[in-house]
């Protein structure tokens, strides 16, 4: 076992995946004796990890049993929105390669198969992107694991297209009015739960996976001038989406409402007082016979924008997602005067520029950037106690009046259609 002369050329002999042994004709001829080793042993360590895969099975790995034994394992563990990489995979990806081996693919197969995707006019150009963006990942681990030399995956703009929106006039619409956040806050037609996750998106900046994730302990009201929240997760990964965790000052409207969250709504819903590892936000008693949600359970993406849309529908606004909240709130707070490089801090990673690494704001100065938002509610005597029982007094609040509500009709249907192929592609 090893390699061996034939005349000039040099050969390999090893066990094959069915356990037979077998020669293997290289590109290498005698004198090169050295590159000939390292690809006996890109076999032999490629065949140990399909056998390490796959048992006692002793079978080339496809891609589809790569993907389904030990990618999408791998996957759930790291990655917050594994259900929508699993998605692209198994609708575009595996029906057209998932038979081949592995070690089969080549860039040819896949500028084929993105090809026929953009042919088809069924995916957006930024949905072309992330399907390869999924796929790339699956051969790059493929090629950490052993069982390929080195991924197929070089596709260019060429073969993919541009990453742009497939309706350019769209974005400058992804985002909602100060009116209308004020509405979808205060108006009681919207449960009281929902109001809460879309305050911390929209008052707070946070992503959704952010908001989803938070809980009680990592509200502090007790901090100077404004509460703190801690974002340091993304669901119940661990980590945000940036890897880096960020202090967000709790601007007063946010305040009221996570009070009278804490110290009444959230006992009501869930039977019991909060505890600090609770999420602030956790799901309600399912009320349909469909599948249903654990009580207390985590916020899916999908979970909250089923009910984003219906609340939209009921207070009589247009389609938007549940993302553009964090883009309503940094572009308010702007308008209003906040600092472009305070509020960064607050709800990015900041440049990684030299003066930014030796820049350090007081916390004072980001509580003054979010305090400008000028976000208000109407102001009832059992909120303001509620409010002071935590340290936090609302700002006082006018009612709320918007001249841009309008039904929805058949055109937004479409819309909303559109929109949803997008929740996932913000950019922002």
């Amino acid at each position: 076992m090893g390699v061996f002369r034939r005349g000039s050329r040099l050969w390999l002999r090893f066990k094959g995946p069915d356990g037979t042994w077998r020669n293997a004709r290289t590109e290498y001829s005698v004198g090169e004796e050295r590159e000939a080793e390292k690809a006996f042993r890109s076999v032999t360590d490629r065949i140990a990890a399909g056998q390490e895969l796959l048992g006692d099975r002793n079978e080339p790995v496809t891609v589809r049993e790569y993907a389904e034994t030990k990618w999408f394992e791998s996957r759930r563990a790291v990655v917050a929105d594994w259900k929508t990489d699993e998605g692209r995979l198994k609708i575009h990806v595996l029906p057209r390669l998932g038979k081949m081996r592995l070690e089969d693919v080549r860039p040819r197969h896949l500028a084929d198969l993105f090809q026929k995707l953009r042919a088809s006019k069924a995916l957006a150009p930024k949905s072309i992107h992330n399907v390869y963006g999924v796929t790339s990942a699956l051969f790059r681990d493929a090629a950490l694991y052993g069982l390929i030399d080195s991924t197929p995956c070089i596709l260019t703009e060429r073969e993919l297209g541009k990453n742009v929106d497939s309706d350019p006039e769209w974005r400058a619409t992804a985002i909602y009015t100060r009116a209308e956040l004020e509405q979808l806050l205060f108006d009681e037609r919207v449960p009281l739960d929902r109001r809460v996750m879309y305050a911390l998106q929209g008052l707070a900046g946070l992503r959704h996976g952010e908001a989803a994730g938070l809980r009680w302990r990592h509200f502090d009201p007790s901090t100077p001038v404004l509460g703190r929240l801690v974002v340091a997760t993304s669901y119940d990964t661990g980590r945000t989406k940036t890897g880096q965790a960020r202090h967000m000052p709790v601007h007063p409207t946010l305040a009221a409402i996570l009070a009278e969250w804490r110290l009444g709504g959230w006992p009501a819903m869930q039977g019991r007082p909060p505890e600090p590892d609770d999420l602030v936000a956790p799901t309600p008693a399912p009320k349909n016979r469909g599948p249903r949600v654990a009580k207390g359970s985590m916020r899916s993406d999908g979970y909250s924008y089923k009910r984003l849309v219906g609340d939209l529908a009921t207070l009589g606004l247009r389609h938007r997602r549940g993302h553009d909240l964090r883009r309503t709130f940094i572009t308010l707070a702007r308008t209003d005067g906040a600092r472009r490089d305070i509020l960064e801090l607050c709800t990015h990673t900041p440049e990684r520029r030299t003066i930014d690494l030796y820049t350090s704001f007081p916390w004072e100065s980001l509580c003054a950037e979010v305090a400008k938002l000028n976000v208000h509610r109407e102001a009832r005597g059992q909120v303001l106690t509620l409010a002071r029982a935590v340290g936090a007094e609302p700002m006082p609040l006018e009612p709320v009046t918007s001249s841009l509500h309008r039904p929805l009709n058949a055109a937004d249907s479409k819309e909303k259609q559109q929109w949803r192929r997008r929740e996932s592609n913000s950019g922002f």
